[in-house]
């Protein structure tokens, strides 16, 4: 990824994200709108649909071909959805910088959420291998297939989007007071 935002901390009560900016060394905040909750409801009604349609369709497909073609789209899927994301948050502006004196709490808190969310990338990396052992002793049934290719798209973007080596370095160079930060003290 090439954007110069690394998130540190999404603090849920104010819903606001904060982000170190690599090249103007300094920690911003970036708000997020309700769309989520939208794409929440879009996608569970997708999931309904698709289980509707699909659900007592089996593909007519060699199963170790239907597997490697779910978990093939699942992770190009994924790797399209982070190509987009870094395109975007490359062209991204973020103004205000973040509170000097709540600095140092969104470094400890952020380094907690970082390590949880790197649990759930596990997780889910779990969930997606479970999800094609169930789609392998399967009859190739086409609600699995699509399954598996979901489940195949969560881990990559949940790992990559948090800049996990960038982030790890960057919290260890806070905790030495090494990290410049230009709308604070270090």
């Amino acid at each position: 990824m090439k954007s110069p935002w690394v998130p540190i901390f999404y603090h849920k009560e104010e819903g606001k994200n904060y982000f170190y900016n690599l090249n103007e060394k300094r920690v911003v905040e970036g708000n997020y709108s309700t769309q989520g909750t939208f794409l929440t409801l879009l996608s569970g009604m997708v999931g309904v649909i698709l289980y509707a349609l699909f659900g007592s369709v089996i593909i007519k497909m060699s199963i170790n071909h239907l597997v490697f073609l779910s978990i093939i789209l699942g992770i190009a899927i994924s790797i399209f959805l982070v190509i987009i994301i870094d395109y975007f948050s490359k062209k991204s502006v973020f103004g205000e910088g973040a509170p000097v004196e709540k600095i140092s709490l969104y470094f400890a808190e952020g380094e907690k959420q970082f390590k949880k969310n790197m649990r759930l990338s596990f997780y889910t990396l779990l969930l997606a291998i479970g999800s094609t052992l169930v789609l392998y002793i399967s009859d190739g049934e086409a609600i699995l297939f699509f399954a598996t290719a979901l489940f195949w798209m969560l881990p990559i973007p949940l790992f990559v989007l948090q800049r996990p080596f960038k982030r790890k370095k960057m919290y260890a160079l806070y905790k030495k007071n090494q990290l410049p930060i230009e709308n604070g003290e270090l």
